[in-house]
């Protein structure tokens, strides 16, 4: 029986335009085996076979049993529901990275439910990295946000969503990032990270600069396939 290292989530707050997609998809662009739930199609619009009906989705993953890119362009909790039975299918199947985008939309604040409760719950023996994006922390779920090995936190743009989240993850609100492709990373039991972090772009690809923790400078950061900075110690 294949052996495989224990799954991983990393949430990704903050608002819209903040670029707290941009790692999500330099993520994506290392591994070879990805399903996303794409609501704003954008994963379709990089290469990904593109499925707009749950049959196509079906199809697509009973196709894919090696390497594959597939987005399911959906925009409905039924259709959110099904692609997390599908996504915690087709990794037991063989392990994948499952992403997960503008989660306010399709789950609710309280207990994870139904099938989305069950791929961030039980699914994490089978090793996927399960990257799930949300604008705001006040709606992500509790199963969410206590399974997660890491919370990446961009823009906030009120003082009372960057002081949840400040609150949240117990650190001062002059931490939480108030300004575009700012970012912090946080784990439970490590604290912040990356502090003062930055992405910016060369030639339409993202770089990435921050501080460490238990360092006072900048420095260049590469983000690997697993969502993590390299040389962080998570």
């Amino acid at each position: 029986m294949e052996t495989r290292p224990d799954g991983s989530i990393i949430v990704y707050i903050g608002i819209t335009r903040s670029g707290k997609s941009t790692p999500v998809k330099e993520v994506c662009n290392k591994n070879s085996r990805v399903l996303a739930y794409d609501p704003k199609g954008e994963y379709a619009q990089l290469g990904f076979v593109e499925c707009e009906t749950r049959e196509q989705l079906w199809q697509a993953l009973k196709n894919t049993t090696g390497p594959g890119k597939i987005a399911f362009v959906a925009n409905s909790r039924k259709d959110f529901q099904f692609w997390c039975d599908c996504a915690y299918n087709w990794n037991r199947q063989k392990q994948a990275v499952l992403v997960a985008e503008e989660l306010a939309n399709v789950t609710n604040a309280g207990k994870a439910e139904d099938n989305w409760g069950r791929l961030i719950n039980q699914s994490m023996a089978f090793g996927p990295l399960i990257l799930a994006t949300v604008q705001r922390g006040q709606e992500v779920d509790k199963g969410l946000m206590n399974n997660a090995s890491a919370l990446h936190i961009a823009q906030h743009q009120t003082d009372d969503d960057a002081g949840y989240i400040a609150g949240k993850i117990g650190v001062g609100m002059e931490m939480i990032p108030r300004e575009q492709l700012r970012f912090i990373v946080w784990r439970g039991g490590k604290g912040v990270l990356i502090r003062n972090g930055q992405v910016t772009f060369a030639n339409n690809k993202p770089k990435f600069r921050g501080i460490k923790a238990g360092s006072n400078r900048a420095v260049p950061l590469s983000i690997e396939k697993t969502g993590r900075f390299k040389g962080v110690e998570y």
